[in-house]
């Protein structure tokens, strides 16, 4: 089992946000609200306290935190102990393996909830698959960068597109979208490792990208050019604040804003591309 290092940060309400983006940008993977306190987790190979020190000292927070090393334990029963079904607008439930099925609710997608990002608990994916509910996808091809647990893959099929594809550059992401089909069997989808350069030369109808602000902004001319004439782009992973710039990228690429929705202070943009 790999070894964790807790960072602990004393903090306001209001920076939580901001700061959760900035350490997820630098490979923390796991977050817990305390109240006063925001616990961070990063894997023991992949701590660096300066890296850590100049990113909160962006927010003036850089003599606000201590840091300890975890034993090696099983993430996944950690998980089961604080993993709940999220429930969206009683047409879907992401759940685990080991919560009931809810046969009432008309969709559903079961996630075996590790470290990979996408459980449906936090606020962007929570945007994106509410988006989702809003669109069409009977018969379109699919997109779904930065696939994570692949639980938007997943939706994306459940809503009746039978050309799913899932890419993210954790290779544990990938394994664990691929695993997650044994849970959902229907499932046709196709994950692949890598980033930009593992984007198959073709067109989808619809493209899904919820990655954080950068990422996002680095791999857009790659998924703008993904997406077919008339098609969707549908972006999340950044903060209101970041939304002006991100627009105005987007749009100087030929697309058209339909729609917003948010959460806090997070935002998720749906797109279409103009001829």
């Amino acid at each position: 089992m790999e070894a964790y290092v807790e960072v602990t940060i004393q903090i306001l309400d209001e920076k939580k946000d901001v700061v959760t983006a900035a350490l997820e940008e630098i490979g923390y993977e796991g977050f817990w609200d305390k109240g006063l306190e925001l616990i961070a987790y990063i894997a023991k190979d992949d701590f660096d306290h300066k890296k850590l020190y100049d990113t909160l000292s962006e927010f003036k927070m850089e003599n606000s935190f201590k840091h300890g090393e975890l034993a090696p334990q099983n993430w996944n029963a950690t998980w089961e102990e604080n993993y709940h079904p999220i429930q969206l607008e009683n047409r879907l439930l992401i759940r685990s393996p080991f919560h009931k099925a809810q046969p009432e609710i008309p969709l559903e997608v079961v996630i075996q909830p590790r470290m990979s990002f996408g459980t449906g608990h936090h606020e962007t994916t929570r945007l994106m698959a509410e988006m989702m509910l809003t669109m069409d996808f009977q018969g379109q091809s699919v997109l779904d960068m930065g696939t994570g647990t692949g639980v938007l893959a997943f939706l994306a099929e459940k809503l009746g597109s039978t050309d799913v594809w899932g890419i993210d550059n954790d290779l544990n992401s990938v394994e664990n979208a691929k695993d997650n089909v044994t849970y959902n069997p229907e499932s046709k989808a196709t994950f692949l490792h890598g980033s930009a350069d593992a984007i198959p030369s073709r067109k989808f109808n619809i493209v899904l990208s919820n990655i954080t602000k950068n990422i996002n902004v680095s791999l857009l001319p790659s998924l703008v050019e993904a997406v077919s004439n008339q098609g969707y782009l549908v972006l999340a992973g950044f903060l209101n604040f970041d939304l002006k710039e991100i627009d105005d990228l987007v749009t100087g690429y030929s697309f058209e804003l339909k729609r917003n929705s948010s959460i806090s202070e997070w935002e998720c943009l749906l797109y279409q591309k103009r001829n």
